[in-house]
Protein backbone atom coordinates (compact mmCIF):
# COMPACT_ATOMS: atom_id res chain seq x y z
CA UNK A 1 0.00 0.00 0.00
CA UNK A 2 1.66 3.54 -1.05
CA UNK A 3 -1.91 5.18 -0.64
CA UNK A 4 -0.61 9.28 -0.94
CA UNK A 5 -4.37 9.65 0.63
CA UNK A 6 -3.53 7.77 3.54
CA UNK A 7 -0.09 9.15 4.08
CA UNK A 8 -1.54 12.74 4.05
CA UNK A 9 -4.37 11.61 6.30
CA UNK A 10 -1.44 10.77 9.28
CA UNK A 11 -0.43 14.32 8.00
CA UNK A 12 -3.10 15.77 9.06
CA UNK A 13 -3.92 13.78 12.26
CA UNK A 14 -0.15 14.80 13.78
CA UNK A 15 -1.43 18.58 12.64
CA UNK A 16 -4.82 18.88 14.35
CA UNK A 17 -3.21 16.94 17.84
CA UNK A 18 -0.22 18.65 18.02
CA UNK A 19 2.04 15.53 17.41
CA UNK A 20 5.29 15.02 15.61
CA UNK A 21 4.37 13.06 12.31
CA UNK A 22 7.28 10.61 13.25
CA UNK A 23 6.24 9.73 16.03
CA UNK A 24 2.45 8.82 14.45
CA UNK A 25 3.96 6.97 12.38
CA UNK A 26 5.82 4.57 14.79
CA UNK A 27 2.48 4.21 16.43
CA UNK A 28 1.28 3.73 12.92
CA UNK A 29 3.38 0.89 12.58
CA UNK A 30 3.08 -0.63 15.61
CA UNK A 31 -0.99 -0.97 15.11
CA UNK A 32 -0.07 -2.80 11.63
CA UNK A 33 2.04 -5.03 13.73
CA UNK A 34 -0.85 -5.80 16.03
CA UNK A 35 -3.77 -5.95 13.03
CA UNK A 36 -0.87 -8.82 11.19
CA UNK A 37 -1.42 -11.16 14.13
CA UNK A 38 -2.99 -13.71 13.14
CA UNK A 39 -2.51 -13.49 9.46
CA UNK A 40 0.01 -15.14 7.13
CA UNK A 41 2.32 -12.01 8.46
CA UNK A 42 4.51 -13.49 11.10
CA UNK A 43 7.69 -11.51 10.72
CA UNK A 44 8.82 -7.80 11.98
CA UNK A 45 7.19 -5.17 10.75
CA UNK A 46 9.10 -2.27 9.08
CA UNK A 47 7.43 0.61 7.56
CA UNK A 48 9.37 3.10 4.23
CA UNK A 49 8.54 6.69 4.33
CA UNK A 50 8.97 8.59 1.58
CA UNK A 51 8.47 12.21 2.56
CA UNK A 52 8.22 13.17 -0.86
CA UNK A 53 6.35 11.53 -2.29
CA UNK A 54 3.86 11.22 0.86
CA UNK A 55 3.76 7.34 0.38
CA UNK A 56 4.11 5.00 3.18
CA UNK A 57 4.24 0.96 2.32
CA UNK A 58 4.65 -1.69 5.44
CA UNK A 59 7.18 -4.56 5.02
CA UNK A 60 7.14 -7.88 6.96
CA UNK A 61 10.64 -8.43 7.14
CA UNK A 62 12.16 -11.60 8.14
CA UNK A 63 16.10 -12.84 8.70
CA UNK A 64 17.01 -16.35 7.64
CA UNK A 65 18.53 -18.04 11.24
CA UNK A 66 19.11 -21.74 11.89
CA UNK A 67 18.11 -21.19 15.27
CA UNK A 68 15.52 -18.77 16.61
CA UNK A 69 16.82 -16.74 19.65
CA UNK A 70 13.80 -16.59 22.31
CA UNK A 71 11.97 -13.37 22.13
CA UNK A 72 13.50 -11.89 19.10
CA UNK A 73 11.25 -10.73 16.48
CA UNK A 74 11.28 -11.54 12.87
CA UNK A 75 13.52 -14.54 12.87
CA UNK A 76 12.37 -17.25 10.64
CA UNK A 77 14.18 -20.84 10.35
CA UNK A 78 15.15 -21.76 6.87
CA UNK A 79 12.99 -24.80 6.26
CA UNK A 80 10.40 -22.14 6.81
CA UNK A 81 11.69 -19.32 4.87
CA UNK A 82 11.94 -22.02 1.91
CA UNK A 83 8.27 -21.93 1.69
CA UNK A 84 7.93 -18.66 1.56
CA UNK A 85 11.28 -17.76 -1.26
CA UNK A 86 12.87 -20.80 -3.13
CA UNK A 87 16.55 -19.16 -3.42
CA UNK A 88 17.36 -18.08 0.29
CA UNK A 89 20.01 -19.42 3.02
CA UNK A 90 20.73 -18.87 6.41
CA UNK A 91 21.50 -15.19 6.94
CA UNK A 92 19.46 -14.07 3.99
CA UNK A 93 16.64 -11.33 4.47
CA UNK A 94 13.40 -11.88 3.30
CA UNK A 95 10.98 -8.95 2.99
CA UNK A 96 7.45 -8.82 1.77
CA UNK A 97 4.72 -6.01 1.63
CA UNK A 98 1.82 -6.46 3.85
CA UNK A 99 -1.30 -5.83 1.78
CA UNK A 100 -3.80 -3.91 4.71
CA UNK A 101 -6.40 -3.44 2.42
CA UNK A 102 -6.74 -7.40 2.46
CA UNK A 103 -7.49 -7.56 6.12
CA UNK A 104 -10.56 -8.72 7.20
CA UNK A 105 -13.02 -6.80 9.36
CA UNK A 106 -11.70 -8.52 12.50
CA UNK A 107 -7.58 -7.32 11.82
CA UNK A 108 -8.94 -3.95 10.69
CA UNK A 109 -10.30 -3.19 13.69
CA UNK A 110 -7.63 -4.39 15.62
CA UNK A 111 -6.01 -1.64 13.77
CA UNK A 112 -7.74 0.92 14.15
CA UNK A 113 -8.32 0.48 18.35
CA UNK A 114 -4.59 0.04 18.36
CA UNK A 115 -4.02 3.22 16.62
CA UNK A 116 -6.38 5.23 18.64
CA UNK A 117 -4.77 3.94 21.34
CA UNK A 118 -1.11 4.65 20.77
CA UNK A 119 -2.54 8.33 19.34
CA UNK A 120 -4.08 8.47 22.95
CA UNK A 121 -0.54 7.87 24.20
CA UNK A 122 1.54 9.89 22.19
CA UNK A 123 -1.51 12.80 23.55
CA UNK A 124 -0.81 12.50 27.14
CA UNK A 125 3.18 12.19 26.39
CA UNK A 126 3.17 15.61 24.45
CA UNK A 127 0.43 16.94 27.00
CA UNK A 128 3.06 16.54 30.22
CA UNK A 129 6.10 17.04 28.34
CA UNK A 130 4.55 20.39 27.71
CA UNK A 131 3.34 21.55 31.10
CA UNK A 132 6.48 19.69 32.65
CA UNK A 133 7.75 22.29 31.01
CA UNK A 134 6.17 25.34 32.43
CA UNK A 135 6.25 24.29 35.85
CA UNK A 136 6.55 27.53 37.51
CA UNK A 137 4.68 29.63 35.37
CA UNK A 138 1.78 31.34 35.10
CA UNK A 139 -1.14 30.16 32.10
CA UNK A 140 -4.69 31.57 31.65
CA UNK A 141 -7.45 28.70 32.44
CA UNK A 142 -10.93 28.63 31.38
CA UNK A 143 -12.88 27.35 34.39
CA UNK A 144 -14.87 24.41 32.89
CA UNK A 145 -16.91 22.94 36.51
CA UNK A 146 -17.10 23.38 40.20
CA UNK A 147 -18.30 21.76 42.71
CA UNK A 148 -18.33 22.40 46.82
CA UNK A 149 -14.59 21.44 47.01
CA UNK A 150 -12.66 21.65 43.17
CA UNK A 151 -12.35 23.99 40.37
CA UNK A 152 -12.05 22.03 37.17
CA UNK A 153 -10.02 24.35 34.46
CA UNK A 154 -9.19 24.14 30.83
CA UNK A 155 -5.54 24.84 30.69
CA UNK A 156 -4.56 24.27 26.66
CA UNK A 157 -3.98 21.43 24.94
CA UNK A 158 -6.89 19.70 25.49
CA UNK A 159 -5.62 19.49 28.82
CA UNK A 160 -8.01 19.86 32.14
CA UNK A 161 -6.63 20.70 35.76
CA UNK A 162 -8.67 20.46 38.99
CA UNK A 163 -8.00 22.92 41.52
CA UNK A 164 -8.93 22.92 45.10
CA UNK A 165 -11.06 25.88 46.12
CA UNK A 166 -8.36 26.11 48.66
CA UNK A 167 -5.80 27.13 46.52
CA UNK A 168 -8.05 30.00 45.21
CA UNK A 169 -8.60 33.21 46.74
CA UNK A 170 -11.07 33.77 49.72
CA UNK A 171 -14.26 34.78 48.60
CA UNK A 172 -13.34 34.13 45.18
CA UNK A 173 -15.85 33.40 42.77
CA UNK A 174 -15.22 30.69 39.71
CA UNK A 175 -18.53 30.71 37.12
CA UNK A 176 -18.21 28.80 34.18
CA UNK A 177 -17.07 30.37 31.39
CA UNK A 178 -14.48 32.89 33.59
CA UNK A 179 -10.78 32.96 32.81
CA UNK A 180 -8.24 32.81 35.30
CA UNK A 181 -4.45 33.27 36.01
CA UNK A 182 -3.29 30.15 37.47
CA UNK A 183 0.30 29.55 38.61
CA UNK A 184 1.46 25.67 37.47
CA UNK A 185 3.25 24.29 40.80
CA UNK A 186 3.95 20.84 39.80
CA UNK A 187 3.25 17.84 37.03
CA UNK A 188 3.14 14.43 37.87
CA UNK A 189 2.97 11.68 35.07
CA UNK A 190 0.05 9.29 35.08
CA UNK A 191 -1.56 6.58 33.32
CA UNK A 192 -4.48 9.46 32.13
CA UNK A 193 -2.05 12.08 31.23
CA UNK A 194 -0.54 14.66 33.37
CA UNK A 195 -1.52 15.78 36.64
CA UNK A 196 -1.17 19.52 36.71
CA UNK A 197 -1.37 21.59 40.43
CA UNK A 198 -2.28 24.47 40.20
CA UNK A 199 -2.63 27.39 42.61
CA UNK A 200 -3.75 31.35 42.92
CA UNK A 201 -2.34 31.37 46.74
CA UNK A 202 1.21 30.82 46.33
CA UNK A 203 3.37 33.56 46.59
CA UNK A 204 5.23 32.90 43.71
CA UNK A 205 2.15 34.11 41.55
CA UNK A 206 2.47 37.07 42.44
CA UNK A 207 6.12 37.34 41.49
CA UNK A 208 5.64 35.76 38.25
CA UNK A 209 2.81 38.61 37.84
CA UNK A 210 5.36 41.13 38.63
CA UNK A 211 7.52 39.30 35.93
CA UNK A 212 5.54 39.32 33.26
CA UNK A 213 4.29 42.74 33.61
CA UNK A 214 7.01 44.68 34.64
CA UNK A 215 9.61 45.10 32.12
CA UNK A 216 12.23 46.15 33.91
CA UNK A 217 12.04 43.11 36.23
CA UNK A 218 12.00 41.05 32.87
CA UNK A 219 15.21 42.24 31.76
CA UNK A 220 17.16 42.47 35.15
CA UNK A 221 17.22 46.21 35.98
CA UNK A 222 15.27 45.41 39.42
CA UNK A 223 15.27 42.87 41.46
CA UNK A 224 12.89 41.16 43.62
CA UNK A 225 14.24 41.08 47.22
CA UNK A 226 11.79 39.67 49.23
CA UNK A 227 7.81 38.81 49.44
CA UNK A 228 5.21 38.39 51.54
CA UNK A 229 1.74 37.42 51.34
CA UNK A 230 -1.73 37.01 52.54
CA UNK A 231 -3.50 35.38 49.84
CA UNK A 232 -6.37 37.40 48.78
CA UNK A 233 -5.74 40.00 51.19
CA UNK A 234 -2.37 41.45 50.91
CA UNK A 235 1.12 41.19 49.49
CA UNK A 236 4.71 43.36 50.59
CA UNK A 237 6.86 42.79 47.90
CA UNK A 238 10.56 44.55 47.98
CA UNK A 239 12.42 45.69 45.03
CA UNK A 240 15.84 46.95 44.10
CA UNK A 241 17.27 48.50 41.01
CA UNK A 242 19.93 47.18 39.73
CA UNK A 243 20.73 50.52 37.52
CA UNK A 244 21.19 53.70 38.88
CA UNK A 245 18.72 55.47 36.49
CA UNK A 246 15.84 53.15 37.48
CA UNK A 247 13.18 53.76 39.80
CA UNK A 248 12.35 50.60 41.06
CA UNK A 249 9.47 51.27 43.12
CA UNK A 250 8.24 53.80 40.14
CA UNK A 251 8.91 51.34 37.93
CA UNK A 252 6.36 48.73 39.32
CA UNK A 253 3.45 50.55 39.93
CA UNK A 254 4.14 52.11 36.32
CA UNK A 255 2.19 55.14 34.90
CA UNK A 256 -1.08 56.32 36.69
CA UNK A 257 -0.55 52.60 38.68
CA UNK A 258 -1.71 51.19 35.05
CA UNK A 259 1.20 48.17 36.05
CA UNK A 260 0.69 47.44 39.42
CA UNK A 261 -3.49 47.77 38.81
CA UNK A 262 -2.80 44.86 36.10
CA UNK A 263 -1.52 42.81 39.06
CA UNK A 264 -3.99 43.74 41.11
CA UNK A 265 -6.92 42.70 39.25
CA UNK A 266 -4.96 39.37 38.26
CA UNK A 267 -5.40 38.64 41.94
CA UNK A 268 -8.86 39.34 42.64
CA UNK A 269 -8.20 43.43 43.57
CA UNK A 270 -5.30 42.06 46.54
CA UNK A 271 -3.25 44.87 47.70
CA UNK A 272 -0.12 44.91 47.24
CA UNK A 273 2.46 47.35 48.99
CA UNK A 274 5.34 47.85 47.55
CA UNK A 275 8.87 48.83 49.19
CA UNK A 276 11.94 49.70 48.12
CA UNK A 277 14.82 47.30 49.47
CA UNK A 278 17.71 49.13 51.36
CA UNK A 279 20.87 47.50 52.18
CA UNK A 280 21.05 49.67 55.49
CA UNK A 281 18.75 47.49 57.96
CA UNK A 282 16.77 50.50 59.57
CA UNK A 283 15.95 51.84 56.41
CA UNK A 284 15.32 48.34 54.95
CA UNK A 285 13.01 47.71 58.38
CA UNK A 286 11.40 51.19 57.92
CA UNK A 287 10.21 50.70 54.10
CA UNK A 288 8.85 47.23 54.79
CA UNK A 289 6.65 48.63 57.13
CA UNK A 290 5.06 51.52 55.34
CA UNK A 291 2.89 52.98 54.90
CA UNK A 292 3.23 53.46 58.36
CA UNK A 293 6.05 55.80 59.17
CA UNK A 294 8.46 55.30 61.93
CA UNK A 295 10.89 57.62 63.70
CA UNK A 296 13.00 55.17 65.20
CA UNK A 297 14.50 51.86 64.31
CA UNK A 298 16.77 49.60 66.86
CA UNK A 299 18.45 46.80 64.72
CA UNK A 300 20.66 43.98 65.79
CA UNK A 301 22.18 42.64 62.77
CA UNK A 302 23.29 39.39 64.63
CA UNK A 303 20.01 38.03 65.71
CA UNK A 304 17.96 39.89 63.18
CA UNK A 305 16.07 41.61 65.85
CA UNK A 306 14.25 45.14 65.86
CA UNK A 307 12.73 47.52 68.12
CA UNK A 308 10.52 49.85 66.04
CA UNK A 309 9.31 52.81 67.82
CA UNK A 310 6.65 54.76 65.73
CA UNK A 311 4.18 58.11 66.50
CA UNK A 312 1.53 57.00 68.93
CA UNK A 313 -1.23 57.55 65.99
CA UNK A 314 1.09 55.73 63.68
CA UNK A 315 0.87 52.48 65.98
CA UNK A 316 -2.41 50.63 64.64
CA UNK A 317 -1.20 51.31 61.23
CA UNK A 318 2.27 49.96 61.43
CA UNK A 319 0.49 46.79 63.53
CA UNK A 320 -1.99 46.54 61.11
CA UNK A 321 -5.00 44.77 61.42
CA UNK A 322 -4.65 41.02 63.11
CA UNK A 323 -1.08 42.38 63.13
CA UNK A 324 -0.48 41.90 59.53
CA UNK A 325 1.30 44.64 58.50
CA UNK A 326 4.10 44.03 60.64
CA UNK A 327 3.74 40.41 60.30
CA UNK A 328 4.12 40.82 56.42
CA UNK A 329 6.59 43.30 56.97
CA UNK A 330 8.90 40.83 59.04
CA UNK A 331 8.42 37.75 57.03
CA UNK A 332 9.42 39.60 53.83
CA UNK A 333 12.89 40.85 54.94
CA UNK A 334 13.05 38.27 57.39
CA UNK A 335 13.56 39.66 60.85
CA UNK A 336 12.11 39.81 63.90
CA UNK A 337 10.11 42.99 64.51
CA UNK A 338 8.61 44.33 67.47
CA UNK A 339 6.84 47.68 67.50
CA UNK A 340 6.28 50.20 70.41
CA UNK A 341 4.16 53.40 70.75
CA UNK A 342 6.80 56.59 71.25
CA UNK A 343 4.76 57.18 74.75
CA UNK A 344 5.89 53.73 75.71
CA UNK A 345 9.11 53.48 74.72
CA UNK A 346 9.93 57.33 76.47
CA UNK A 347 7.92 55.86 79.81
CA UNK A 348 10.30 52.54 80.00
CA UNK A 349 13.46 54.32 79.24
CA UNK A 350 14.15 53.14 76.52
CA UNK A 351 17.13 54.60 74.68
CA UNK A 352 16.68 55.61 70.86
CA UNK A 353 17.81 58.23 68.25
CA UNK A 354 15.50 59.52 65.67
CA UNK A 355 17.00 57.80 62.55
CA UNK A 356 14.78 57.39 59.80
CA UNK A 357 14.30 59.38 57.29
CA UNK A 358 12.44 58.08 54.36
CA UNK A 359 11.91 61.28 52.36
Amino acid sequence: MKSKSFFESLESIAYERGLDINLVLEKVKAAVAVACKDTEYKGEVQAKVDFEEKTIKFIDHYEVVSEITEDKKGQILLEDALKIKTRVKVGSEINREIKLDTFGRKNAGKFKQALLSGLKELEREEAYNFFSERVGEIVNAKVVAKTDTFVTFLIGSNCEATMPLTEGLPNEEFNIGDTKKVYIVKVDKTTKGPKVFLSRTSREIVKKLFEINIPEIADGSIEIMGISRDPGSRTKIGVLSTKPNVDAKGACVGHGGLRIKEINEALNNEKIDIFTWKDDPVELIAEALLPAKCVSVIADEKTRKALVIVQDEQYSLAIGKSGQNARLAAYAIDWKIDIKKLSDATSEGIKFSYNVDLR
